[in-house]
């Protein structure tokens, strides 16, 4: 992230590798040879500052001897924190038990206002630092994936798994410096306790469902998607498991017969609408129609968020005629992309109205508001729930990558369809305002990525502009 993204106040968005450091066991050291401890501290002060400002960093707040560090690039962070650990090591120490470091990095987005920085980033690095033991210096996976292979020479990196940290709804995963000279038993991570206290749970890899407690969808709803995605499901057999609920039988039945498909006669049964509307737009339905249930909140007013994601399923149909692909996929996928605003809303509470405010206010996207304050997306959320739920890939695929499309492999050009989609139905909402200069970046990309153009673009605009009658008798026929 550039440091001209726009300031909040006058505070500067930025973002920037942490380095937080600490001596083990200062408290008493300082109580049992307390003239030794200044000598010491001295040569530490020195030892640090020297490290921080050799590879461009800044030292930006002391306290004690716990030193707080900025750099722009991780790869300065860790070379300073290996120089520092090999210094501390190598030092002669007026004090009779030498000084033993704990360290930690940690990188992304904080607001930095008169050269001191504040936000999550820097709280997610006070909590990594709690789990160092002295001697030790630990990564987040922020810190490590920029790396590359940047590291010093006899420098490597031990994957420690995922540390669920105090205060913190979502685990980090710990990496560890190995170097020459690592005091023995620090390499060996069996033993790995986190600062001598009892071992956090650990995953191998990160199942990011565990930090929510994501209602599941209701049972009529699970059957009736194993029902629709089964290839020998006929329409009667959808109908049959729909009207167990009589609720979403009646909403998918005033949908049917809403404006917005237009039929010229009237869709009395579920049997009728599955064979008018097609299997994947009744699945579509019946998992939004559950899903926003479930999640009902007055955070959220499902009105808006019910006409976006409509607007979005509309635009992704009218996109995917002109490029001759699966309508009602890309009205389904539409109509999901955004599940993971919903579990903001309901898990997030008033956390998420500041990400709001944030989007609005500074200019920025709602994925780097989120990235900032929350340190994880709607999208990222929204394809753990949607794996959850057992929704097939390619919706899966969507909701996870609306946003970044370069990101979902295969499914590239698919998701450049929903995100193009997203950015119509908010340009159209917010017309005649210009898309922010984030979601214009996205706009061009996927236009690109689509073999599109500019005409293709306004035509499918002034085309979602002119269905707003009918997306709002949707909207209607949900409530």
């Amino acid at each position: 992230m550039p440091d001209t993204w726009p300031a909040i106040g006058d505070a500067l968005l930025v973002t920037r590798t942490f380095l937080f450091s600490d001596i083990e066991g200062s408290t008493g050291m300082w109580e049992q040879e307390a003239e030794p401890m200044r000598k010491a501290l001295h040569q530490h002060d020195d030892l640090l500052a020297a490290a921080v400002l050799r590879y461009h960093g800044r030292v930006f707040k002391t306290a004690g001897d716990a030193f707080c560090a900025a750099f722009e690039r991780a790869s300065d962070g860790v070379c300073a924190a290996y120089e520092i650990q090999q210094g501390i090591t190598g030092e002669i120490w007026p004090t009779n038990t030498p000084l033993r470091l704990r360290l930690a990095l940690h990188t992304g987005p904080a607001y930095v206002r008169k050269g001191d920085y504040f936000g999550t980033t820097l709280n997610r690095c006070g909590r990594l630092l709690s789990l160092a033991r002295g001697g030790q210096t630990l990564l987040s996976s922020a810190t490590e994936r920029p790396l590359g292979t940047s590291l010093p020479e006899g420098v490597t990196l031990r994957d420690l798994g995922l540390h669920r940290l105090r205060d913190l709804p979502r685990p980090i995963h710990v990496f560890q410096l190995i170097h020459p000279g690592l005091a023995p038993g620090l390499g060996d991570t069996a033993g790995f306790t986190g600062g001598g206290k009892p071992a956090p749970h650990s995953l191998s890899r990160f199942a990011p469902i565990e930090l929510f407690d994501v209602p599941t969808l209701p049972g009529v709803v699970m059957h009736a998607l194993e029902v629709l995605q089964d290839p020998k499901s006929d329409a009667e057999t959808v109908q049959e498991v729909i009207n167990r609920d009589p609720a979403i039988s009646a909403k998918i039945l005033r949908v049917a017969n809403s404006a917005f498909f237009g039929f010229t006669r009237r869709v009395s049964t579920i049997a009728d609408a599955v064979g008018i509307l097609g299997f994947s737009n009744v699945q579509g339905m019946i998992i939004g129609l559950g899903a926003f249930d479930a999640f009902r909140t007055e955070r959220l007013k499902l009105g808006d968020f019910w006409r976006h994601s409509i607007a979005t399923a509309t635009a992704a149909r009218l996109l995917a005629q002109r490029l001759k692909s699966g309508e009602e996929e890309a009205f389904t996928a539409g109509l999901l992309h955004d599940i993971g605003k919903l579990i903001f809303a309901v898990q997030a509470g008033a956390g998420y109205q500041h990400v709001l405010n944030m989007e609005r206010e500074a200019g920025v996207s709602p994925i780097e508001a989120e990235r900032t304050l929350l340190e994880f997306t709607h999208a990222e959320v929204g394809e753990a729930v949607a794996l959850r739920w057992n929704l097939p890939p390619r919706y899966v695929a969507a909701i996870a990558h609306h946003h970044d499309p370069h990101a979902a492999g295969d499914e590239k050009v698919f998701c450049a369809l929903i995100g193009l989609a997203n950015l119509a139905a908010h340009a159209v909402a917010h017309a005649p305002l210009p898309l922010s200069p984030a979601r214009e970046v996205e706009r061009i990309t996927d236009l690109a990525i689509l073999g599109l153009g500019p005409a293709d673009w306004d035509e499918c605009s002034t085309a979602l502009a002119g269905s707003n009658s009918e997306i709002e008798a949707f909207v209607s026929a949900i409530q």
